[in-house]
């Protein structure tokens, strides 16, 4: 019984998978056609159902690490022409980022799924057929894997522009802020139990809740978030230092992403403990 799987890119990491046949008694012969490496593997017919198993092992791995990102690449740059080099760099940075992200998670995108489901694939082929051509293979035999690899870089597209939209629109409200002539020196940022934000002046006194109310809502005529009701008080405010007195990442990398060295993170205060029951 024999094999033959051939290659245009991926001797080297055949050669070196096949070396750890883990005891399975492998004849193997190599040689050159064209532009391709063959390897032509014979075995012991007893014990088909391990070599086979164990030859679609390497192609999964193979198709996994090394061909997904080519693959994603060619999508990217056929797909999505109209953005720049730079940008399709970056959406192929977060498709890879989503699919390592699937795989701590129980998704039909994880890196488990997937190498399973092109195992499946391999076996039935080569159950089949005795020439496999690894390139030839995952371009006209994956398609349901190709189709997932399209879902991710959708996702990703998604990301990048939602992404750029909120860093365009962070940009233009640095330049608001820039522009404004600062209205009051200090003001502290609490944050309460139910998420919403109280500001205070450099007397502790609370500064009238007017900016935090319905600003931003009847600006977009939709129900918004308390940190864009946070952000819009504090542009309408334009203090000269910002302390924020809570704990909570994005809102604070919100806050300086607009209003630069203005903003201190208080370490914990009297302040930080006051909050509305």
């Amino acid at each position: 019984m024999g094999i033959t799987i051939s290659t245009l890119d991926f001797t080297e990491e055949i050669k070196d998978k096949l070396k750890r046949n883990l005891g399975l008694n492998f004849i193997i012969a190599e040689k050159e056609d064209k532009d391709y490496t063959l390897f032509q593997i014979d075995f012991d017919q007893s014990k088909k159902i391990n070599s086979l198993e164990y030859l679609a092992n390497i192609i999964a791995d193979i198709v996994i690490d090394k061909l997904e990102k080519k693959f994603i690449n060619r999508i990217i740059r056929h797909k999505y022409q109209n953005f720049s080099v730079d940008e399709r760099n970056r959406i192929q940075e977060l498709t890879m980022d989503h699919l390592k992200e699937k795989d701590k998670l129980d998704s039909k995108l994880s890196r488990i799924v997937r190498k399973k489901e092109i195992i499946n694939q391999v076996l039935k082929y080569l159950n089949q057929n005795e020439d496999l051509n690894i390139e030839g293979f995952v371009r006209f035999r994956l398609k349901d894997y190709i189709n997932e690899l399209n879902l991710a870089v959708e996702k990703a597209v998604d990301d990048f522009i939602i992404q750029k939209e909120y860093n365009e629109f962070i940009e233009l409200l640095k330049y608001f802020v820039d522009l404004q002539e600062p209205r009051i020196s200090l003001v502290h940022v609490l944050q309460k139990t139910d998420g919403s934000f109280q500001i205070l002046d450099k007397f502790n006194n609370l500064i009238n809740n007017e900016y935090l109310e319905g600003y931003l809502a009847e600006m977009f005529d939709e129900e918004v978030e308390y940190e864009d009701l946070l952000v819009s008080a504090l542009i309408n405010i334009a203090p000269v230092k910002i302390i924020l007195h809570f704990n909570d990442p994005e809102v604070e990398k919100t806050v300086k992403s607009i209003f630069g060295d203005r903003v201190s993170i208080c370490p914990g205060c009297d302040i930080c403990k006051r909050s509305d029951k």
